[in-house]
């Protein structure tokens, strides 16, 4: 099962990590201070990966790729606990360490933080976003695209099927749900297809009533699930016991050992996910260097099976490889203007995919870096085999 497959592909990393680290090019001048904003842990949601991951992260930074221009990353890490509030004063916490530049991997509070901090000339870098704000904001950086794994797959499984709607059942948290508000319903019209959105609470431990519903208002159509895997284990056993018999769609935050022990293998088969990194594939070279970063670093403990650890590798690693191009001292206009220069470039972590931070990965999106996806279809194991990359377009200059 995926356990032991982690488990042994943890060690290779380690045995490996010599090779896959790169040559050491340590950072020696000024610390350059970097903000990271996590939900940490909530009672609903444990994000407690992201603050080892972002450490680990910014070490193989500061020791193997030069840090930022030659100056060692130093963070400053804020925990909002899933709290608006909490977010918000995170924020003005950043302002107020006069960090550089803010970090955040996946975050259930992102309008807070971004409300507060787009006009304090801080540049921000997401590992994803798809808040109509903050995908217009030109001094926001959204290294993955959102409308990529959040219409691409659905809408592709819908009309392949000749499904007519797509229901999307969703936790009840602006990060998740704003894109299917606005702008989804219209660019699902496009492709076709009627959106039909349910928002379902996090900590809702039986979704077995909305499931019913569901598969009554569109049983042979597409669903698409996005939330954590305990979230999507009552999801998807919600549509079982309401024998729900269309197609499937989801992200890999829903999938984990968790969800391969809690939902039976045979309703797994067969469901589509859209990922931004091939979490599940250990001898993809990419999860094979971010094993090794936790192995060198000091993470080793993080569970690789949970995507929320490599959305945050991806996110620091990526920032660094955004800002390859830095000159001079590492102040936030600068960094904004290297990384809306930097080439097309592979995006750590990705399976390589690629991203170009100059608005013209999606011009519907001007902070979105990046055009593509990685498409993969579970196995009777509940395992991915083969991830398949889609949309991955070079950007222009």
């Amino acid at each position: 099962m995926a356990g032991a497959a982690f488990a042994g592909a943890t060690g290779t990393a380690g045995a490996q990590s010599s090779k896959v680290l790169g040559t050491k090019n340590v950072a020696k001048g000024t610390p350059v201070k970097i903000g990271v904003i996590s939900n940490g842990k909530t009672p609903t949601v444990d994000q407690s990966d992201e603050t080892p991951v972002a450490q680990a992260t910014a070490q193989w930074i500061n020791q193997y790729q030069g840090g930022l221009g030659g100056h060692p990353i130093q963070l400053s890490i804020c925990d909002d606990h899933g709290t608006a509030g909490e977010a918000t004063d995170c924020a003005n916490k950043m302002i107020s360490d006069k960090v550089a530049a803010v970090v955040v991997g996946q975050e259930s509070q992102l309008e807070a933080i971004w409300n507060a901090l787009h006009t304090s000339g801080i540049p921000i870098y997401l590992y994803g976003a798809s808040n109509p704000n903050v995908v217009a904001d030109p001094n926001t950086f959204v290294l993955t695209n959102g409308h990529a794994v959040l219409l691409g797959l659905p809408a592709g499984v819908a009309k392949k099927n000749k499904s007519k709607k797509v229901s999307i059942v969703a936790i009840d948290v602006p990060a998740a749900t704003s894109f299917f508000k606005d702008p989804g319903p219209s660019l699902y019209q496009k492709e076709g297809l009627e959106l039909e959105l349910i928002p379902i609470a996090a900590g809702t431990a039986d979704m077995t009533p909305q499931m019913q519903k569901l598969a009554s208002g569109n049983p042979n159509g597409t669903v698409f699930i996005i939330g954590n895997d305990a979230f999507c284990i009552a999801a998807l056993n919600g549509l079982r016991t309401a024998a729900f018999k269309g197609k499937i769609t989801t992200i890999p935050q829903c999938l984990t050992d968790a969800t391969r022990t809690s939902v039976p293998a045979d309703f797994l088969e067969g469901i589509s996910i859209s990922a931004t990194s091939p979490i599940q594939n250990p001898k993809d070279p990419s999860m094979k260097q971010y094993y090794a970063v936790l192995d060198k670093f000091g993470a080793s403990s993080v569970d690789k099976s949970n995507i929320g650890g490599a959305a945050m590798y991806m996110a620091v690693a990526g920032f660094a490889a955004a800002n390859k191009g830095l000159k001079g001292d590492p102040t936030s206009a600068a960094l904004s203007e290297a990384t809306k220069k930097m080439d097309w470039t592979v995006l750590p972590g990705s399976g390589g995919l690629h991203f170009r931070c100059n608005s013209k990965a999606d011009p519907t999106q001007p902070a979105v870096c990046s055009n593509g996806t990685l498409v993969a279809q579970l196995n009777s194991q509940g395992n991915v085999t083969k991830y398949v990359p889609v949309g991955d377009d070079q950007i222009p200059a």
